[in-house]
């Protein structure tokens, strides 16, 4: 990649001075992300898919983490020489960023400490983005609200849905995949049973909130373990922001902490009170945490029975993705034992 035309759209800094190093887990979004050392600094190469998010959505996007970056460590794609921070190269869209400085290293090293700058760095980031003023046509995506459905019910909702009409299709290729390794094949059986019998009762509790009104603004909606890096107990890093959208904030604090802490109420307590005691959390955006926590533990059970089924796990990321699926296990079976379904 260092000798390759695509960084002719950035400043000669931006030229790598050596060969690109790749993920040592890659991920699943198709995005292509390789780390640079160039004479600015390390930098992070990004090619979207090609058929993911549209340009103007990216480029909103960027406008927002140029916004709110005085305030939280976001990576702010480097501006081209003609003045964007995207550039077109085979068929898919590129840009160039700060490689962001940490470890996501929460679960090595809990503690109270990390768990309130964690929830302090979420909170700057919904309280500078809440002002953020999205351009015309951006709205839909960054735009903000006193009183909206929350997007991420709705599609929950479907997600649901979809799966339970392919469930049994995608359980069958998926043990296929892992025939022979009864570790994994124990593993699919029990996302089976636990996804069988608590499809209905947690679509039931997204139809409950579905009609409530909240307040909506830009969240990350996929800010969790992985995402959030650190530097001692110093958060230096929230990266990969592609999904960023407007919804309420409820949808990051339910994935930070359900990744972060688990199932440990104590943590949880803690974390929400921190977080309200900056930003601020009314009585029903609490009860959309706990909803929204309980579909993320669910859907999560199918969405790695889906990538099992279609062949998406390559040997250089089984392990990972077998830790991943006991985590997984372990929450599906605790949420059966609260709401009664085991």
């Amino acid at each position: 990649m260092e000798d390759s035309g695509l960084f002719d759209f950035w400043d000669p800094s931006c030229r790598p001075l050596g060969p690109a190093v790749p993920p040592e887990e890659p991920g699943f979004s198709g995005a292509t992300v390789m780390r640079i050392t160039t004479s600015r600094g390390p930098l992070a190469v990004r090619g979207w898919p090609p058929d993911g998010l549209p340009r103007q959505r990216l480029e909103a996007l960027h406008r927002l983490l140029e916004h709110v970056a005085p305030t939280v460590p976001v990576a702010v794609p480097v501006v081209t020489g003609d003045g964007n921070r995207l550039a077109e190269w085979q068929g898919r869209l590129w840009q160039l960023e700060p490689w962001m400085p940490g470890t996501a290293d929460f679960r090595d090293n809990p503690s109270s400490t990390r768990l309130e700058e964690a929830m302090a760095t979420l909170a700057r980031f919904h309280l500078a983005a809440r002002g953020f003023v999205a351009d015309r046509g951006a709205e839909t995506w960054f735009g903000s609200s006193e009183s909206s459905r929350s997007p991420a019910v709705g599609e929950r909702l479907t997600q649901l849905a979809d799966y339970q009409r392919q469930w049994d299709q995608l359980v069958g290729r998926a043990r296929k995949t892992v025939s022979g390794r009864a570790d994994w094949t124990g593993l699919l059986v029990d996302i089976d049973r636990l996804f069988g019998r608590g499809a209905a009762a947690v679509a039931g509790q997204l139809q409950t909130v579905q009609p409530t009104g909240y307040r909506c603004q830009p969240c990350l909606r996929d800010i969790w373990h992985d995402h959030m890096l650190w530097t001692g107990d110093r958060v230096t890093g929230l990266i990969d922001p592609g999904s960023c959208r407007s919804d309420n904030v409820a949808i990051d604090l339910s994935r930070l902490l359900g990744s972060l802490v688990g199932d440990d109420t104590a943590a949880w307590d803690r974390g929400l009170a921190a977080y309200d005691r900056r930003a601020g959390l009314d009585l029903a955006e609490t009860g959309l945490v706990t909803v929204l926590d309980q579909s993320t533990v669910l859907l999560s059970g199918a969405v790695w029975m889906e990538r099992l089924a279609g062949g998406r796990v390559g040997a250089q990321s089984a392990a990972a993705v077998y830790r991943r699926l006991t985590e997984v296990v372990s929450r599906m079976r605790r949420l059966a034992e609260r709401l009664g379904f085991d």
